[in-house]
């Protein structure tokens, strides 16, 4: 390894040795990286809708179940018994009608001869009470069908049951708060993502104008709380128009296929939004410090090969690496490690040095004379 101190003497510090890197502007998929929570795309709560005893739980916890399957059978003796009575109750009506019809008919054709205006308007209500009475009937009837339709207890969706929060002979009412158990839909499912609504106003400013190379078509890449990349691609669904009055956020909704349920409901999560391509600089992630107020600390080399300071702001990420636009100019050397507690003129003695794509820093051959960016970056 080359020296960079003074031939002799001990008068001058000696330099510090640094791993360096040479930037330049290139096309960089401009990412942005968004924290959120999973959501189910369907979420039913399963409450009785008429009063009873369980009487048979037919599914078995965590198990998928279809739109239709049953699920619980409530006692149904007495609501076959009120469907009967409903059916005896509308022949009955029904029976009384063609006698009701008759004495209309003849009583008009009685008119005037005998039988007053009087008599065939009564008689022309008595047919018309027959008549509603069948309707009445009719209603009872598909009331008790529906009442005894509702002891059977289906899923009004398909996915995976939760475990039963009753047990057969306890008692159920109709609209109570208890829930029985729940249905989930997993696949597809949503992450709710939210970012700063100026940054989101600015992220859609420069897609409506064309400023990206690709486009405004979003690609969407989750990685799962062990750090692990999902290997689906999701789809952006939506982007809120309403901004959060507490946190002065905005929400994206994201869809990902989840055919082995992978992703459950309240997962914590990050999604990377790739936006589309820029002419910029990627900062390893290593070599920058973030700073309260957003900007990015990053160490560089002055004409001197000494220490220079330089306050970056990011527009997203890449991989291992921040993007910069604005604050750098031609082909630029960046400290990348032995950086901590420098300060700005701090003599460096540089080491060409690449990063792999572990984000792991590795020394070149001595013999490298052109310090060229990290091709991981």
């Amino acid at each position: 390894m080359a020296q960079n101190g003074p031939a002799g003497g001990g008068q001058m510090p000696m330099a510090q040795p640094a791993g360096v890197i040479t930037v330049k502007p290139e096309p960089v998929p401009l990412t942005v990286t968004l924290s959120g929570q999973a959501l189910a795309e369907d979420d039913a709560t399963i409450r009785p809708l008429v009063d009873g005893v369980i009487t048979d739980i037919l599914y078995r916890a965590g198990t998928r179940v279809e739109k239709g399957d049953l699920l619980f059978q409530i006692e149904q003796d007495s609501y076959q018994a009120a469907l009967e009575a409903a059916r005896a109750a509308l022949d009955s009506a029904q029976a009384a009608v063609p006698s009701a019809q008759e004495n209309f008919y003849r009583y008009q054709q009685l008119a005037g001869t005998g039988v007053t205006q009087a008599q065939v308007d009564m008689a022309r209500t008595d047919l018309r009470q027959a008549q509603a009475a069948v309707s009445v009937a009719q209603a009872d009837l598909r009331t008790a069908e529906i009442q005894l339709q509702r002891t059977n207890i289906v899923s009004p969706i398909s996915g995976i049951v939760e475990t039963a929060q009753v047990s057969i002979g306890d008692l159920v009412t109709a609209g109570q708060a208890d829930v029985l158990t729940t249905v989930t839909r997993l696949d597809p499912i949503y992450i709710d993502l939210s970012e700063a609504s100026v940054s989101m106003l600015e992220m859609r400013k420069r897609i409506d104008s064309g400023e990206f190379s690709q486009g405004a078509e979003i690609d969407a890449y989750l990685i799962l709380e062990n750090g692990e990349q999902y290997a689906t691609r999701g789809t952006v669904e939506s982007v809120g128009r309403k901004v959060s009055a507490s946190t002065g956020t905005l929400r994206v909704r994201v869809k990902f296929a989840n055919p082995e349920q992978l992703i459950l409901p309240g997962m914590f999560v990050r999604v990377n939004l790739t936006l589309g391509q820029l002419n910029a600089y990627r900062i390893p992630q290593l070599a920058a410090k973030a700073e309260p107020d957003g900007t990015l600390t990053v160490w560089t080399l002055d004409e001197q090969q000494a220490a220079k300071k330089l306050s970056l702001i990011a527009t997203g990420t890449h991989n291992n690496a921040w993007v910069i636009e604005q604050g750098l100019q031609g082909a630029v050397p960046v400290l990348v490690d032995n950086i901590d507690n420098l300060q700005e003129g701090t003599a460096i003695q540089p080491v060409a040095v690449i990063i792999n794509d572990k984000g792991v820093v590795i020394e070149q051959a001595p013999a490298e004379p052109v310090l060229e960016p990290s091709a991981a970056l």
